[in-house]
This record gives structure tokens, C-alpha cells and sequence, in this order.
């Protein structure tokens, strides 16, 4: 049916038990700050939208969601070009902890940035979580507060990470073999 999937690298009911463990983690270290209404969550549109939508269900705190569109892999490309900042930072950042969910921690640019312009616009602390993190020196660099597997660098495709805008509803992560494309 997806003929460019090469193989299933993490399965759907993987991906659930680790999205709850995640959650357990946050409640754990967010709910003073949610307590006292200074949390807000900024999910990385597109490509998190799948592991948002099941973290946030988790989280049985007060916060707002304030999703920003960032872009690295435009179109057919397999390699990152760099951050495309598609949308403005969330409006009043200032005083908030903010937790960044975002699909794949890779090159780091957009965590970094995302976190340098929040600080820069006032936000008390920016904690960050990923469904995915490659085993490549570059992303062993960026702190990343919650992470919910570690991968092999490979392309890979499915619970809302795309090629093309293609495969994010495959509901498990798949490695995209590149020579079927």
C-alpha cells in the first residue's frame, strides 16, 4: 500500500506506551507551574500534530496552546534546508514556562531558535520534548528536556512526520526507503 515504507522502525502500540510514560513525566515536573497558570505548550506544526494531539491528552493540567509552523524539509527534500519560519512567535510568552513539542529532534536549528527567540521575548524557561531524536552528533548537542525515542539517522516517515507532505497518516514510524520515491 505505501510502497516507498521500507520497513516499520517503532510500532503504533510502542509509540502509545511511550506518549503515556512522556505524560507521566510532565504532569510530574509541570503541574506547579500549570497550578499557578504560567504554562503554555507550543506545538510544532505540521509534523507534530499526531504526537501533540496524544501527549497533550495526558497532561491533565491548565495550560494554553499556542502552535507555531516551522518548516527544515521543504517539498521532496530528505535533508534539512535549513528553518523556514512559516508563522510568528505566540503572543504573551512573557513570565510563561513554555513546553516545545515538537516530531524530530535532527539538525537542532529549530529548537534552538525556537528557544533563543522565546528567552528573548521574555519566557521564564522553554523545556522541550520529542517524539523522535537521531543518534547524530548534532542532535546530541541541543538540550532536549523529554524524549521519546532515540533513532538510527534515518529518513523517516508516519504518526505526522511527512515526505512531501505524503505518509503522515501511516500511525507508525517507518523508515522511507528513498530509491522507491
Amino acid at each position: 500500500m505505501y510502497r516507498a515504507i521500507d520497513r516499520i522502525l517503532i510500532d503504533r502500540d510502542s509509540i502509545a506506551d511511550r506518549v503515556e510514560q512522556l505524560g507521566d513525566m510532565l504532569v510530574a515536573d509541570l503541574a506547579p507551574i500549570a497550578d499557578a497558570g504560567q504554562l503554555m505548550v507550543v506545538p510544532v506544526m505540521t509534523g507534530s500534530l499526531f504526537f501533540t494531539a496524544d501527549l497533550l491528552r495526558q497532561l491533565p493540567l491548565a495550560f494554553r496552546i499556542q502552535p507555531v509552523t516551522m518548516s527544515s524539509y521543504p517539498g521532496k527534500s530528505t535533508t534539512s534546508q535549513g528553518i523556514k519560519e512559516m508563522s510568528p512567535l505566540p503572543d504573551e510568552i512573557e513570565g510563561k514556562t513554555i513546553l516545545v513539542i515538537d516530531d524530530i529532534l535532527d539538525s537542532g536549528r529549530t529548537l534552538d531558535h525556537l528557544r533563543t527567540e522565546m528567552l528573548e521575548a521574555g519566557a521564564a524557561d522553554v523545556r522541550s520534548c520529542v517524539l523522535l531524536r537521531k543518534d547524530v552528533p548534532r542532535a546530541a548537542k541541543v538540550q532536549c528536556h523529554y524524549v521519546g525515542f532515540d533513532i538510527p539517522d534515518a529518513f523517516v516517515v508516519g504518526y505526522g512526520l511527512d515526505y512531501d507532505g505524503l505518509y503522515r497518516n501511516v500511525p507508525d514510524i517507518a523508515v522511507l526507503n528513498e530509491a522507491k520515491l
